[in-house]
This record gives C-alpha cells, structure tokens and sequence, in this order.
C-alpha cells in the first residue's frame, strides 16, 4: 500500500502543480514564471537603482513584521501539499535580520538615508528583546512551534550586536553580544566544531559554513580585546579549511546534503574564512578561498548563470540557480579582486551580479516583489521556491556596494 502510494505522489503531484499555477492566488508566480520564459536573457549593469530597489523591499519586509524584525521574505505561491503553506509575507526571521543591520547601517552611510539608521536601531532592540535565557538566538521564523537557540543563527545575529554597539554605543548591545560570544563558546568542541546548538532546521553535525559564526567571533574578540573569542574563531578556520579538498570544495557543507552543497553554503563558508583572514590575518585563509574562487571562475557561465548545488569533482547536481549564492559569491570575488588585482575575479564577479540584477523586478507587479530577489532562478527551482527571501536581497544589495566602491576607487 506504502507503495501504491508514493507512485501515485510521484505521478500525480506534477499534473496537480502544474494545475494549481492557474489558482487566481498564483497569479504573481504565474505572470514571473511567464517573464522568466520570455525575457531574454541579458546582463544588467549593477548599479544604485538596484540596491536602492533592493533596501526599499527590506524596509517594506520590516514594516509588515511590525515588530523591528525583518519578515522572512514573501511567498507568491503554494506547493500542492496536504496542508499548504499560506503565501504573502511571512513572519519575521532573527537570524537574517542579525545581518541585515550592518547592510543597512553601511547603506545609511553611503547615501546618508538616516532611516535606515533608525530601523537598525528598531532590528537590534527587537533582537535583544527575543534573546533567550542562554544567550542563544532561535533558529527559524519567530514565533514557530519550535524554539530552540542555534549556533549559526547565534553568529549572525551577533553581527548585528556589534555593528550596532560601534554606532550606538548602547551597553545593552554588547552585554547582549558578550551572552551570544559565551553561548557560542559553550557549544564549541577543541578542534573548532559545533557539538551542540544545532538548527532543528537542518541536519544535526559540524559544518564547515559555521566558519562564518567564527568571523563573527573574531569582531567580538575584537571589539572587547578577549583573545578567547579570537582564539575560537582560528580554531573555526583550522575546521573548516580541513574540509576542503585541494579543488576547492568543502565537505561537510550543506544544510542538508553535503554531496552537493549549495552556492549558499559554499559562499557562506568563503565569507568567513574571508573575514577571519582579514582580522586575524591569517593568509592560510585567504588561499583557500582562492583555491574555491579559482574553480568557480571557470563554471560562472558567459551569462552570469551558476547552477545552485555542486558534486565534489565540480559538476552541477541541479539545473537552477540559487540567487543568494550567486549574490554573494560574487562579492567575495569582486573583495578578493579588490584584495590583490585579478582580473579574472572582476570579470566572474560582475557577470554573476549582473545575472541576479538582471532577475530583479524594479517595477510593477506587487510590492512583495519589487526590489526583492528570488530565491531560485527559474522561480519554481528548489531553493526558496516562489518566495522572495530577505537574504538574497541583503547580499545582492551588499554585492552591489562592493562592486560600485570597486568603481569609485578606479
């Protein structure tokens, strides 16, 4: 019976998705999927209009969270399941918001848009008022069934602690920062893996993109001059790097799937090892960056595409592409161009930014859409389907700015 079952989902589910796109609330996904279709294909040239879109779909997803948190994203369609997920905004999301702080207060500073100013503030007290008894931060929406601190959720809040300390100056804000720093170190085994704090998220284990809870470690260690902080950072870099193979891809490096981790994940851990370099400087890390970057410039197709999950000899294990990924891979190669001239790096960097501009809707449509990008590219791929996710927009805006501080400086 169990059988008869799963091959009647397999056969049937397909015919009832492609059904339910005509569903009048599908309308958004269906007119998207249609331009996606029929558009040509073209690189756009990043430019202040597209980060300028992108921060006024953030603002706009922080404003119907009504709390000071960023919403997840928005949802433009359900798939076909026995209890469907509803579409609209969704609730907001402490992890992402953790990190949208810095991209907005760097935002603020490059236009002098002071409103973004107030609603870092609104996001940081909003995070200090969740952060539970342990010093952790919850993974997953706000508000969920599940409440649980995570590690990775943790780091990337911290970021948000600290950009906002240095602007503010708010004691609360680093008191709430130290109680993440210690949580973290809590959950922190001697050869700088998470062995406990998982997201209920995702799969239990070590992960190598933790690297970039260590990169927030090492700003903490920083910002109080506590070598433990730093310490833990390095020994987070001496993990990670341990998991990558001498082509550049990391084990253990996925949210779910490590055989083919997504460009998500594989930026993530790039980020990390970029800054943890930076501030502890370490050059071990910046080689291995590199030794990723120098695969990926060879897959960055002339379009910019860059398919969204990779097999460990470096052939694509799926055909659409991951927008977050692709937002933020490009910026640590436009960084590390900026780091030491590669042209190379340039060319790959503005290709990738020039695809995922090219996906975003600037007018029309709802404002669910505009501004925002999308989690896959076509819409119904497999990452953040028919959703427009906060995250993709904040790297695709902070990609943005480091590819016109590129500009401005030559």
């Amino acid at each position: 019976m169990e059988e008869i079952v799963e091959t009647l989902k397999r056969y049937v589910r397909p015919i009832l998705e492609h059904l339910s796109a005509y569903n009048p609330r599908h309308r958004e996904a269906r007119l998207i999927e249609r331009l996606e279709r029929t558009l040509p294909r073209r690189l756009a040239d990043p430019g202040r209009q597209h980060i300028d879109a992108a921060i006024s779909w953030i603002k706009c997803a922080q404003d119907v969270s009504g709390t000071g948190g960023v919403s997840w994203g928005y949802r433009a369609r359900s798939p076909v399941r026995s209890r469907p997920t509803p579409i609209g905004w969704r609730a907001p999301y402490p992890e992402t918001t953790g990190y949208i702080i810095p991209t907005f207060l760097r935002y603020a500073d490059l236009t002098g848009d002071s409103d973004c100013i107030n609603r870092a503030r609104c996001m940081t007290e909003w995070l200090v008022g969740i952060q539970l008894p342990d010093g952790g931060f919850q993974g997953g929406s706000f508000g969920g069934a599940v409440v649980a601190p995570s590690t990775f959720v943790t780091g990337q809040v911290l970021f948000g602690m600290i950009a906002s300390y240095y602007r503010f100056g708010d004691e609360r804000y680093l008191r709430a920062a130290l109680r993440a720093g210690d949580f973290l170190l809590d959950c922190l085994d001697n050869r700088g893996r998470f062995a406990k704090g998982y997201s209920p998220r995702c799969a239990s284990g070590p992960k190598a993109y933790e690297v970039r809870t260590g990169w927030a470690l090492a700003q903490l260690g920083e910002a109080v001059q506590d070598a433990r902080y730093s310490q833990a950072a390095s020994k987070i870099a001496d993990y990670a790097i341990s998991c990558q193979l001498q082509n550049g891809w990391f084990s253990e490096n996925d949210l779910d799937d490590h055989t083919q981790p997504l460009t998500h994940t594989v930026a993530y851990v790039m980020e990390g090892l970029e800054g943890i370099g930076t501030l502890l400087d370490r050059p071990d890390c910046f080689d291995a960056v590199r030794r990723t970057l120098n695969s990926l410039v060879n897959l960055v197709a002339p379009d910019g595409s860059l398919p969204g999950r990779w097999r460990q000899d470096w052939t694509p294990a799926v055909d659409w592409i991951c927008l977050t990924g692709s937002s933020q891979i490009a910026g640590v190669f436009l960084r590390m161009h900026g780091r030491q001239s590669h042209p190379f790096y340039l060319d790959s960097g503005k290709r990738l930014l020039g695809f995922v501009a090219y996906t975003q809707e600037i007018r029309g449509i709802s404002p669910g859409l505009i501004g925002g990008i999308r989690g896959s590219f076509p819409f119904h791929g497999n990452y953040g389907q028919w959703c427009v996710l906060n995250w993709a927009t904040k790297f695709f805006a902070d990609s943005v700015m480091d590819y016109l501080a590129l500009s401005d400086s030559r």
